[in-house]
């Protein structure tokens, strides 16, 4: 890989000396604030333009800009949370940083910028979400959410333990890093302050002072709002990410008995498309307000810089882990290659080397940050790590071999939301997309768009006669990325299953009685087939006193627990990367006895200890996928359903008895 590595190198080498020695520099390094948000669209920051624009969501992001620089080809390599995260950190793609996507472990034993920089002289800090289990390498300071963490009063994870906060997410998150630079932070050595929100991740919780203005006003619709997919193949076909009937009225919508949204919906009774219009409005809102509470926060980190004499000497950066689909093509979240998801914002301001008002229209792409973060410390970039330093671009410089095209790559099928696994090429214009595997006819389908003709992707033109020796040409260059980039056959990971499969998952498909006994540890292909149904389960048990799992199935993105906490009961359930629980009110006895679950299709469950009900409520809906993870008894085997203060239940289960309701 070519890379003007003197400069990095000799850097490094004068870094060295003067930490060894002690001797002050007229130009110090400088601190590098990195502030990352989730799931965060380009056409959600007014600097960007689009039909948001005038809604002035983003003032402070977009001063970023006007004192900096902002990339508006900017893109991520495999668009989904846990695997743009492995990203920043190694500098490679998912097929060598192992992250292929959100379920599982990640290693954290690898190669990771911020362990380099330690090493020459910068004091490293990670606050917030970084959706990567495991405790953090690297880091002198470390405060990170569990999981996808939660929005209000959230808890964080540190190398001493965890702590829980009153307040929003958002808020606290800055919080924290401010407590860090006054507190933590060592005058003596330059800094890396990583900042990373959870919003505006689902299910879009804006804090109370914010929601209250965004529920009153009106955002404009995106012209392809009703889009019906014509002119595109299997996987925007069979998609289940669409806001007409993927979204959950009670979580993702806030329709909730009592509500404001409650009663305006059972007064007008809406349907079609007026229902799929106030559910886009109901859905910007929420999420609109989670970013202006991101850029207001951003503004609180800015304005402290500014106060303690620190924004001269400090580069800030702004980026989100992948772009975001907000109502375009009908959708919400991420996955596919089509611009919204693929697409992710940068911004970056750098006093005295980035010009003001600056706009970058290069390739770059995620793997690039973390040699950037090491160019601009002066610490070497290893010959492995994939990308490039934007050192070069943020002073105004173009090397002469930049890149001309990107590589992507998705995994995460058969998963939450049905998106297809698919890789492909981009360059400036033209974008070609292969889908292959479970589901897709002949085992692959592939897409070529225009993008100066058709920005929106609308039609492919891959079946365009006068585009073939453009697909012959952009299909070498799809090869040749892949040989660059080390990707092995079909991008590393093992298809799970064939299209026979997807027809008929498993071999339990249409039984509706299970028994499991306590040792129970089944792989997701004889588990309960769950999608589209309601479950019952019957739970004999023996309670010693102690917490635990008593059953799980699946994981943090689709499945569900019974456990107890403090001798209460606990069901939770988690659709779409969206957890819900209904909680017994009183302990359960010191005795053997039997617990009921019961779950109906409409999401209404209860929860029974005998005969005597202790809780009810609605967890959502039915199953909308087959979780990934099998089934467990006695713990959560696989990734947690959630995070448990005791995973294992140390004493008598079951047998555990199983009925799904069709």
């Amino acid at each position: 890989m070519i890379r003007l590595h003197y400069r990095s190198v000799f850097a490094a080498l004068v870094a060295l000396i003067v930490v060894a020695s002690g001797v002050a520099t007229a130009a110090p390094r400088p601190n590098i604030v990195w502030i990352f948000s989730d799931d965060h669209a380009c056409n959600a920051i007014g600097a960007y333009g689009g039909r948001l624009q005038p809604e002035n969501l983003t003032p402070n992001i977009d001063s970023l800009a006007r004192d900096g620089m902002i990339f508006d080809r900017a893109y991520v390599g495999n668009s989904i949370c846990a695997p743009s995260r492995a990203t920043l950190l190694t500098g490679k793609h998912s097929h060598l940083n192992g992250k292929f996507d959100n379920r599982g472990g990640f290693n954290h034993d690898q190669q990771q910028f911020q362990k380099i920089l330690q090493k020459h002289g910068y004091q490293t800090a990670m606050i917030g979400k970084i959706h990567l289990n495991g405790a953090m390498q690297g880091f002198d300071y470390w405060e990170v959410l569990p999981g996808q963490g939660r929005y209000t009063n959230p808890q964080f994870i540190t190398a001493e333990g965890k702590t829980q906060y009153e307040g929003h997410s958002t808020d606290i998150v800055t919080d924290r890093a401010l407590n860090w630079l006054d507190n933590g932070k060592d005058d003596s050595k330059p800094f890396m302050m990583m900042v990373h929100y959870k919003a505006p991740h689902r299910n879009w919780l804006p804090a109370p002072r914010i929601m209250e203005k965004f529920r009153k006003r009106t955002f404009p619709e995106p012209d392809n709002l009703f889009d019906d997919y014509a002119g595109r193949g299997t996987a925007a076909h069979k998609q289940d990410m669409s806001i007409s009937r993927t979204m959950t009225m009670p979580s993702d919508l806030k329709v909730t008995p009592g509500s404001d949204r409650a009663a305006y919906l059972a007064e007008h009774k809406l349907e079609g498309d007026d229902l799929i219009r106030w559910k886009y409005q109901a859905y910007m809102q929420d999420y609109l307000g989670c970013v202006a509470g991101v850029d207001e926060n951003i503004g609180r980190i800015l304005a402290y810089l500014k106060e303690h004499n620190l924004d001269r000497n400090t580069v800030v950066m702004y980026s989100a882990d992948q772009g975001f689909y907000l109502g375009e093509h009908g959708w919400f979240d991420k996955r596919f290659m089509y611009e919204e998801s693929f697409r992710t914002p940068l911004v970056a301001r750098w006093p005295g080397v980035i010009k003001p008002g600056q706009r970058n229209d290069d390739l770059v792409q995620n793997i690039d940050f973390a040699e950037t973060f090491l160019d601009i410390a002066g610490a070497p970039i290893p010959e492995d790590m994939q990308g490039e330093s934007l050192v070069p671009l943020l002073k105004g410089e173009t090397p002469d071999d930049w890149r001309k095209s990107l590589y992507y790559h998705y995994y995460e099928y058969p998963a939450v939301h049905s998106v297809r696994r698919h890789e492909g090429v981009s360059d400036s214009r033209y974008k070609l997309i292969r889908f292959y595997g479970i589901d897709v006819p002949d085992g692959e389908e592939w897409e070529l768009f225009d993008l100066k003709n058709d920005p929106s992707e609308m039609h492919s033109i891959y079946d365009d006669t006068k585009q073939s020796a453009r697909i012959k040409e952009l299909k070498a260059e799809l090869e040749r990325l892949k040989k660059y980039y080390q990707v092995p056959e079909d991008g590393g990971l093992p298809l799970r299953g064939t299209a026979s499969d997807e027809k008929k998952p498993n071999a339990n498909a249409k039984t509706l009685k299970f028994e499991f006994k306590q040792s129970a540890n089944v792989n997701a292909g004889s588990a309960p087939w769950l999608p589209g149904r309601g479950i019952q389960l019957t739970v004999p048990l023996t309670w010693n006193g102690k917490d635990g799992v008593l059953i799980a199935q699946g994981g943090a993105s689709n499945g569900y627990a019974l456990w107890i906490k403090d001798g209460l009961l606990h069901w939770t359930v988690t659709r779409n990367d969206v957890a819900a629980t209904i909680s017994g009110k009183s302990k359960v006895p010191s005795v053997q006895f039997t617990v009921t679950v019961r779950q109906e299709k409409s999401g209404e469950a209860t929860l029974a200890i005998a005969d005597l009900q202790v809780a009810k409520g609605n967890v959502g809906g039915a199953f909308p996928a087959q979780p990934f993870d099998g089934l467990s008894v006695g713990q959560d085997a696989g990734s947690l359903v959630r995070e448990f203060a005791t995973n294992k239940y140390d004493d008598k289960i079951g047998p555990v008895q199983i009925l799904l309701i069709e």
